[in-house]
């Protein structure tokens, strides 16, 4: 996937990292913030700016539809790295997201725009395990492969969907995981982290 997005790198000292060309690790890459992210249960045809998984978002929304989150980060140039871990420290829940719908997990997709199908879009990885303390606020997942995979073929973006093992619980009630800094129903740049080591 060849896109050019606007990069924006935190770097940190890390010694013996370096590779040749004074390449700098870690990377603490910020999610895109612009308009590949967003949210959209299975039977609405358009998205929303905020990102929201879970099910029941409002009585707008199909019933019993899940909600899917998509974030897009740029790529740095990578000859080999450590690891690569998604993160936020910016969860909050409305219900029970994590008792009723089971674990957040996240996968790879490639997707140029949001259009009809977009929730049922093949993902091009396997399902990976995350972890989200509610209490805390924070959410991460380890996406090494992922991004090393990436990597290797030259990528320039990565793209990723959060979604529950189950799209909904039937009970008529929103069960959602929302992550936001200032609004919910606004996407911001670091809201998610791609951490690079």
């Amino acid at each position: 996937m060849r896109r050019f997005l606007p990069l924006i790198l935190v770097l940190g000292a890390c010694a013996g990292s370096g590779s040749d060309e004074g390449e700098t690790r870690p990377y603490s890459i910020p999610n895109q913030g612009g308009d590949l992210e967003g949210h959209g249960p299975r039977g609405f045809a358009g998205q929303g700016v905020g990102l929201f998984a879970g099910d029941e978002l409002n009585s707008s929304f199909p019933a019993d539809d899940g909600i899917q989150i998509w974030l897009t980060f740029e790529l740095p140039p990578l000859d080999a790295l450590d690891g690569a871990v998604l993160r936020s420290d910016a969860l909050t829940v409305r219900g029970n997201p994590f008792d009723s719908l089971g674990e957040l997990r996240v996968e790879q997709v490639d997707h140029a725009a949001f259009e009809p199908g977009s929730f049922d879009l093949a993902a091009t990885s396997d399902l990976g395990a995350c972890s989200a303390d509610v209490d805390a606020g924070t959410f991460e997942c380890d996406v090494t492969d992922i991004v090393a995979g990436a990597a290797v073929v030259g990528d320039d973006v990565v793209q990723f969907r959060l979604k529950f093992d189950q799209l909904s619980d039937g009970d008529g009630e929103p069960d959602l995981a929302l992550f936001f800094l200032t609004d919910s129903n606004t996407n911001e740049p670091g809201i998610f982290t791609l951490d690079i080591s």
